[in-house]
């Protein structure tokens, strides 16, 4: 018993797909011709022999297993009938009913089948050992047999039972293992859940945010659009507002550069009256030291005669009057010609100031002209909606515009600045062309005076 128990520890592990060839077996098989004397020495010498099998190479008698052996042997007379007699009258003698519950299985059988067909047989032969057939591969017809003693068939099953409890054991330990961390995980799990819960209000309400913006962006899309409608509409009547404007200024330029021309023209005119009036100073500058001189003649010749000529000392000392007051209106001729001469280089000065800034707001004119056609060809795209505006030609179009219109109000102040200057001129001429007429009456009543003063002199 020890000895099968610890060749059945020794053996491999088995498990429920183990054969019955992978037990301890016992291999005790002789001839028909065996005598039984044979046979129980070595029962005796071996204890642990569960049985004998009686076969020969190509057939099986039967099976006689120890505990029938001693039964029949210790029978009234049994031992003196059978001892010196081969084994086949033994079996002559045993009950059929005995041998055809001899349990042949094959080796290839399983533990668990083996064990559930030998609890089947009958009480009195349910411990009997069991037949372990192999069959040989090469030659099918012959076959070997061995003993499987009942006891290590149930070890094994019992065996089985512990390594499948073992088995078991482990893995309702293993069970207990995952069922905590199944557990620990369905915490987690729960913890997760809740987490994507809160995640997935946070992105209903992010979703919210999203169809509100949308909605949002759709209206600020809709209002860009109306806006680039209305942009479109404003661009076009700029550009045809600034062209108007533009062939407007443009006149406006060409006029104004025509009155510097006519300005610089009576500049020159103005010139030329004014060394005029300087050449008549010089001329009344002359008269005055002649009428001068006679006086002063005429101042001696009354020194002479001062009985005769009484009167001709009034009249030189009117002509001396006369004489110094034309003097002095000749020097305030010459005084307001140089001024107006000075006033009136301002004057072309200013005009070809004005030209220059007439120049430059015609090149800023053409400017704003092109930056307008560039508009208007922006305009005039098909698809202004998604095509980006020139903001650079827009600014610079208000840059021109600005620069033309700062222009022109300069030049319309320098030309009204000029025109009252030169109607300051125009009078200042004529005041100082009245003096000058009167001093020429003057002069010549004065010069009538002395001629007929003279006359009556002589006579």
């Amino acid at each position: 018993m020890a000895n099968t128990l610890e060749s059945i520890i020794n053996l491999p592990k088995l498990n429920s797909e183990s054969t019955l060839r992978e037990l301890p077996l016992t291999d005790f098989q002789v001839s028909p011709m065996t005598s039984l004397e044979l046979v129980e020495y070595h029962f005796n010498e071996q204890p642990d022999l569960p049985g004998v099998i009686v076969a020969s190479d190509e057939k099986f008698f039967g099976m006689i297993s120890r505990r029938y052996f001693h039964e029949q042997m210790s029978s009234p007379y049994g031992r003196e009938l059978f001892i010196k007699r081969p084994i086949q009258y033994f079996l002559k003698a045993t009950p059929t009913k005995y041998l055809d519950n001899c349990l042949v299985l094959l080796a290839e059988g399983k533990i668990n089948l083996a064990v559930q067909i030998a609890l089947n047989r009958s009480e009195e032969n349910v411990y009997e050992p069991l037949v372990i057939k192999i069959v040989n591969k090469k030659n099918p017809v012959f076959s070997t047999y061995f003993l499987l003693n009942f006891q290590t068939l149930i070890l094994a099953q019992s065996y089985l039972l512990k390594e499948v409890n073992d088995e078991l054991y482990h893995h309702k330990k293993s069970a207990k293992n995952y069922l905590i961390q199944l557990k620990y995980k369905q915490q987690k799990l729960q913890q997760k859940t809740a987490a994507l819960r809160a995640q997935k209000q946070e992105i209903l309400i992010r979703h919210k945010l999203l169809e509100i913006q949308q909605n949002d962006i759709i209206s600020q899309s809709e209002q860009i659009h109306d806006l680039n409608h209305r942009l479109k509409e404003i661009a076009g009547f700029i550009s045809q507002e600034g062209k108007k404007a533009f062939y407007a200024t443009f006149e406006e330029v060409q006029k104004i550069n025509k009155n510097m021309d006519e300005i610089v023209n009576i500049g020159y005119l103005f010139t030329n009256e004014l060394k005029l009036i300087n050449s008549t100073s010089h001329q009344i500058e002359t008269v005055s030291k002649q009428a001068k001189h006679l006086a002063i003649q005429a101042a001696i010749v009354a020194g002479h005669s001062n009985s005769e000529l009484g009167g001709f000392s009034h009249i030189t000392n009117e002509i001396g009057k006369l004489v110094n007051e034309t003097s002095q209106a000749g020097r305030q001729m010459n005084l307001v010609a140089n001024n107006l001469m000075m006033k009136i280089s301002e004057l072309n000065n200013l005009a070809e100031t004005g030209k220059q800034i007439v120049k430059s707001l015609v090149e800023n004119n053409q400017r704003s002209e092109a930056t307008l056609d560039e508009l208007e060809k922006l305009v005039q795209q098909p698809n202004l909606e998604q095509s980006e505006v020139n903001s650079s030609a827009v600014t610079e179009f208000s840059k021109v515009n600005d620069i033309s219109q700062e222009n022109l109000d300069r030049d319309r102040n320098i030309v009204n600045n000029y025109k009252e200057k030169c109607e300051e001129k125009n009078t200042d001429i004529s005041e100082l062309q009245m003096q000058i007429l009167n001093n020429k009456k003057d002069k010549e009543n004065l010069i009538q005076q002395i001629r007929s003063t003279l006359k009556k002199k002589k006579f």
